[in-house]
């Protein structure tokens, strides 16, 4: 019969994975995940992101200082009228109050950043940011010198 040494700190290691991951798979099914597609065509790159319910005016687009990561963040709110006539509750689903997304940018894209445009339409966000072409640098060859 084979045998294994029992050790404590295993059984307390293991009992912690399991709960993060049981915590985690409960507050993805409660979080408000913005859905993305991502897309390149000839002039710029273009970011849609679902926000059904969203107002416009409760929608923040920000662009990280290095141009590598597009951060969406707002509110959806729910109508109090739609609150106060409950009697009872069987299914809740539909996320409301403040969310936020950081969409990493792919790093071999140039971006210029003055000419972002945002449109919200039926639901839809679509960012385009417009590509800028940067030449390519020549190689440098650097002189080694002798430390005296």
């Amino acid at each position: 019969m084979a045998t294994r040494d029992f050790n404590l700190s295993d059984v307390f290691i293991q009992l912690e994975q399991d709960f993060l991951r049981t915590t985690e798979d409960a507050f993805q099914s409660v979080r408000f995940r913005l859905r993305t597609d991502m897309y390149e065509t000839d002039e710029a790159l273009i970011v849609k992101v679902e926000l059904a319910g969203v107002r416009p005016e409760n929608i923040s687009v920000l662009l990280s200082e290095d141009d590598r990561t597009l951060i969406i963040s707002g509110e959806r709110m729910e109508p109090d009228c739609e609150r106060q006539d409950r009697v009872r509750c069987y299914h809740l689903e539909i996320f409301y109050g403040r969310f936020e997304r950081e969409v990493p940018l792919p790093s071999q894209i140039h971006f210029e950043r003055e000419n972002i445009k945002a449109n919200f339409k039926e639901g839809f966000l679509t960012i385009a940011i417009p590509k800028k072409e940067e030449p390519p640098h020549p190689t440098r060859v650097i002189n080694v010198t002798v430390g005296e």
